[in-house]
């Protein structure tokens, strides 16, 4: 793995001005990314032109689409595959309402680099901005591990192409997508953990797909 091509994906549901700051996350980091391929979800009845709100910072590494929103699973499907994912070589998950600081994707890299056999790494979060409190916290997981799995945070999902292959070919949806693809991943893949955890925010603003009710009020 010496030229390693990096493929983020991000899927978005009403959270534009969000976005926009993860669009900048991901344009900042040390290691170039070579594509951020990010999907845009509307309801089916309101399916509005949002490309005015990005037509400033998309570019030849930033590619967005537009679709309807459907199970979280699909809608990160949709990013994944809006461009040839074939090509890449690693599949970082950004979440749009995290913050990732410029040394998040060199670290996975580098990681990656230095142990080939692992498929799929995940790291524990330590900094929270929970509404305008920035916390000091010791985030494990959110629970839902397989069996004899150790996953970590499902912001900090990062995967190879092995394990991408085995996320893209899921047809049964069920629960939400981490749990899918932990599945997927723990009867098929090696997992690691790394520690990213000085790289990533995890933003609790109450409109959290599974854990708004962690905002403190």
């Amino acid at each position: 793995m010496s030229n390693v091509k990096v493929l983020c994906f991000t899927t978005s549901y009403k959270r534009h001005k969000m976005l926009r700051g993860t669009i900048n996350d991901i344009k900042n980091q040390s290691y170039p990314v070579d594509m951020h391929s990010i999907n845009v979800a509307s309801d089916v009845f309101d399916f509005t032109d949002y490309s005015p709100l990005y037509d400033d910072v998309e570019s030849d590494n930033c590619k967005i689409v537009y679709n309807i929103n459907g199970h979280q699973h699909k809608n990160y499907i949709n990013a994944i595959t809006a461009v040839d994912y074939s090509s890449y070589d690693l599949f970082i998950k950004i979440d749009d309402d995290d913050i990732y600081k410029k040394e998040y994707v060199k670290t996975i890299v580098d990681y990656f680099k230095q142990h080939p056999e692992v498929d799929v790494v995940s790291s524990k979060i330590s900094l929270q901005l929970n509404g305008d409190i920035l916390r000091l916290v010791n985030a494990n997981n959110l629970g839902g591990n397989p069996e004899n799995c150790d996953f970590k945070m499902p912001p900090t999902f990062a995967f190879n192409r092995k394990a991408a292959n085995h996320v893209v070919s899921l047809s049964n949806i069920y629960g939400f997508e981490d749990h899918m693809w932990r599945d997927a991943w723990c009867a098929n893949c090696n997992i690691a953990e790394i520690n990213n955890q000085d790289n990533i925010i995890w933003n609790i603003h109450g409109q959290n797909i599974s854990t708004s009710d962690f905002l403190i009020k």
